[in-house]
């Protein structure tokens, strides 16, 4: 396997960097409907957000590991952040390649799954190499220390038959090794971020996709390479493997038309910091940061960090104002304003947090407090 990847040198404060975003990239201002400014301005270290398939039936451990069609999301959704429990009736098959497509020196990418609503296009994904991956990939400690899955970055073009221009852009990919050959993950496309991508001229630009998502459209996606990072053992620094393609890939895909329920909130904090609607959709919620200068009262804006509690007090990680529900309770959330800690009290407040009732310790030390009933 060794043979088959290219070895690039990442500088490591970048890509600690990444680690510590959570590689995610949400910027607060990146709700189009909510903000002006578009999350642009991304390098291919800075990858993020979308979504990719891969399967095949000619590994018979992969065969004997997958389940049926509909199943393989539930299989890699605790690497997810994004969705719980998808309607597996909705579940669309890919239209299945040749043997011998999407073969490229070893690694074979095909589609398989995809589930798609007017909020995004979610996908599975498998990538298969005729050679065991390398142990330095197997037991790589980007995950084990930052508390991420394993993930794949694909450096992509898609076109959606909606859209008049293309989406050039590096799309993440969180999933596990099966086995030693075999790679299965989830990503998905969102279609109400403004994305940063690459025009004819290698420019970077804005890409938005339209306020009404159609019932059915037809979507072609190239991958050019992917690629994913490991700690070298040698070196003691970040590395990059990385294997040129191209795989493509095309499909006529059906959105579930999915409805979303709208919460003017306009509460904010005693440092201005507040949200100003709040969208609970199939999957997550969203909250619309806002900042009222004559509401910074007793505060300045970088003393103070909001904290989300489910309607059962459990701690919600708010990724950037996206909130995954998953198992919670979101009849209702309860967003608290706390003094932001200091980094002798950072991990302390992060395990009162994660461990236990941390509803009674936030309640203690929250300078302001805003409940959002969804009315379920």
């Amino acid at each position: 396997m060794q043979n088959l990847f290219e070895e690039i040198k990442v500088p490591q404060t970048e890509l600690e960097n990444i680690v510590n975003e959570k590689l995610d990239m949400i910027r607060k201002d990146s709700r189009k409907k909510k903000r002006a400014k578009i999350l642009c301005g991304f390098t291919a270290a800075a990858a993020c957000m979308a979504g990719l398939i891969v399967f095949s039936v000619s590994n018979p451990v992969l065969a004997a590991q997958l389940p049926l069609i509909g199943h393989l999301f539930r299989q890699v959704e605790d690497q997810q952040s994004y969705y719980r429990d998808i309607d597996e009736t909705k579940v669309q098959k890919m239209p299945e390649a040749e043997e011998a497509e999407n073969v490229v020196d070893g690694i074979k990418i095909s589609l398989s799954e995809i589930y798609c609503n007017t909020e995004a296009l979610y996908m599975t994904v498998v990538i298969e190499s005729e050679e065991a991956f390398p142990d330095y990939l197997l037991n790589n400690t980007l995950a084990q220390t930052s508390q991420i899955p394993d993930l794949f970055i694909l450096d992509t073009d898609e076109t959606f038959g909606f859209t008049d221009q293309p989406l050039r852009t590096p799309l993440q990919a969180n999933g596990q090794y099966i086995d030693e050959h075999t790679f299965v993950g989830s990503a998905r496309v969102d279609f109400t971020l403004g994305h940063g991508s690459i025009d004819e001229n290698g420019n970077e630009t804005n890409f938005l996709f339209p306020d009404v998502i159609p019932e059915s459209f037809h979507w072609n996606m190239d991958i050019k390479k992917i690629y994913t990072w490991y700690r070298s053992s040698a070196s003691d620094s970040w590395e990059t493997c990385t294997l040129e393609g191209p795989w493509s890939f095309e499909a006529d895909v059906a959105a579930k038309q999915t409805e979303k329920i709208v919460k003017e909130v306009n509460d904010y904090g005693p440092n201005g910091m507040g949200i100003t609607t709040a969208e609970k959709r199939e999957y997550e919620i969203l909250l619309n940061y806002g900042y009222d200068e004559s509401k910074a009262t007793t505060y300045d804006y970088e003393s103070i960090q909001s904290i989300v509690l489910d309607a059962d007090g459990k701690y919600m990680l708010d990724k950037a104002g996206m909130l995954p529900i998953g198992d919670f309770n979101v009849s209702k959330i309860h967003v608290y304003y706390v003094p932001v800690a200091s980094e002798e009290d950072w991990m302390e407040v992060q395990e009162k947090l994660t461990v236990g009732e941390p509803a009674d310790f936030i309640k203690e030390i929250a300078a302001h407090h805003t409940e959002i009933d969804f009315g379920d």
